[in-house]
């Protein structure tokens, strides 16, 4: 009788048995961690992880002048797309960026939980908005 420490490679293995495998709590749905291991122990390259292109100069294609290529191919620019009725605009006001927790303002429970970021969830800086009617 086989050891559960010892596989038969012969077998397929699921995606499931390597999950049990991993060195976290993760769970490797796109198989990151079983190619990391297999790369790590001296395996092949995947087929699938090679990346081949044809691009040259000589079949370069100038950008075109509409908006619709390059980095910011959005018709009103790097901003988020809101939907607003007619009369409404939207102003950009920038960040807000809160200010830092300390220990005297928490205590200290905040870091039993293993990370010095608790309780500080969506204490990131955030873009601020004014949505107001446009100006007649």
């Amino acid at each position: 009788m086989e050891s559960s420490g010892q596989p038969d490679r012969s077998r397929p293995r699921s995606i499931e048995l390597d999950n049990d495998d991993t060195h976290d709590s993760t769970v490797d749905t796109d198989g990151k961690n079983r190619e990391a291991s297999r790369l790590a122990g001296g395996g092949p390259i995947s087929p699938d992880q090679i990346t081949g292109s044809n691009a040259s100069l000589v079949n370069a294609m100038p950008e075109a002048g509409d908006g619709f290529a390059g980095f910011d191919s959005r018709p009103g620019g790097n901003h988020p797309a809101f939907a607003l009725r007619a009369g409404y605009m939207v102003i950009e006001k920038g960040f807000d960026a809160p200010q830092p927790v300390s220990d005297a303002q928490l205590g200290p429970v905040h870091r039993m939980y293993g990370s010095a970021y608790w309780p500080g969830h969506q204490r990131r800086p955030e873009r601020v908005f004014e949505l107001t009617a446009v100006p007649r």
